[in-house]
């Protein structure tokens, strides 16, 4: 954080945002602002003679961002905000302005309509993007499939129980219970690996601050997903634990036992499996979105360890140890409800 809010740091990146823009016949304008510095990745955003960019530095853990949204660019154009520019070796990304934000527009409980039009979009994105499952390996982007969740559960495991507690680490009691869910989480996998969905980009992270939305709520032509540092290769409906979990969290309906009952929520949800429709039956689509919420701890969980990889100790303590608080939600109640045990 201290090199990415240093002067050289931003003059560096002034040179190498103004290269990028001179092809295309645009300049910077003098004005720019740096609103979001982490520990995982930093942005700055630029005026321009075409309006404003940002450009975004990665840590090491999720430097594959910046050739992936070059991916998705190529791909499916429109899913994200255009690129504008890349550079792999230092995982520097450059895109255009994405507009308002979702979370912006309207309070929590007035975004159902929202919702209900964009994750049916995202969805056919996925089912498209699902056969080049090689090109986004190829960027570097994490392998979180339900063939490879167990293995990395385990190696998960392993770690915390090495470490102290006070460190984020795990206690013998705790390690222990875990261990036993092993069984049962090989068991929801191997169903989700069996199912018909093709794995695909799986975004992880997908919230009202990370979609952009300047136009009308029946618009989606300029609608774009931001901030793909998550993402993985996984099964599709991974998205569905960090989408739901927060959509119903800031609308205040998200039950304490996890179930998905609200009439708001399973509108969201069935909105979503809509796409997938010719792969399951209404019945068996709602199972696997409730066995990839549960895997998807995991998922989450090495989603923080990736981003935390360069963060001091203190900056981990201070975030309350995110690995460890995601590994630790497969004991909850709501993990495994309406899947076999």
């Amino acid at each position: 954080m201290a090199l990415w809010t240093s002067s050289a740091f931003v003059e560096e990146v002034l040179a190498w945002v103004a290269a990028q823009l001179k092809p295309r016949g645009s300049r910077l304008t003098g004005e720019s602002d740096q609103p979001h510095t982490r520990v995982w990745s930093s942005t700055i955003n630029f005026e321009t003679t075409e309006g404003r960019v940002w450009f975004k530095a990665n840590g090491s853990g999720t430097a594959y961002e910046a050739v992936l949204v070059g991916l998705l660019d190529e791909l499916r154009p429109g899913l994200a905000p255009e690129v504008i520019g890349y550079d792999d070796a230092r995982a520097w990304s450059l895109t255009r302005d994405g507009g308002e934000l979702l979370r912006s527009r309207a309070e929590p409980e007035a975004l159902w309509d929202y919702w209900e039009r964009l994750l049916p979009r995202y969805a056919e994105a996925q089912l498209a993007l699902a056969s080049h499952e090689d090109r986004f390996l190829a960027t570097g982007i994490p392998d979180r499939s339900p063939a490879q969740l167990p293995v990395e559960y385990r190696r998960l495991l392993t770690e915390l129980a090495a470490q102290p507690t006070e460190d984020g680490g795990l206690t013998a009691e705790t390690a222990s219970l875990l261990e036993r869910l092993l069984p049962g989480y090989d068991d929801w996998c191997a169903e989700l690996a069996a199912s018909p969905v093709p794995v695909s980009l799986q975004h992880d992270d997908l919230h009202s601050s990370n979609v952009c939305w300047p136009g009308q709520v029946d618009d989606l032509s300029s609608v774009r997903i931001i901030d793909w540092g998550d993402a993985s290769v996984g099964h599709p409906f991974g998205t569905m634990l960090a989408t739901l979990n927060s959509i119903g969290f800031h609308a205040e309906v998200l039950n304490d036992d996890g179930r998905i009952d609200d009439p708001h929520m399973v509108r969201i949800r069935d909105a979503y499996l809509e796409p997938f429709a010719s792969l399951g039956s209404p019945d068996e689509l709602s199972r696997w979105v409730a066995l990839a919420r549960s895997t998807g701890c995991v998922t989450r969980a090495l989603a923080w360890k990736s981003a935390l990889r360069d963060a001091p100790a203190a900056a981990v303590a201070a975030l309350e140890f995110p690995i460890r608080g995601w590994l630790l939600e497969l004991l909850r109640p709501w993990v495994g409800l309406g899947v076999p045990t």
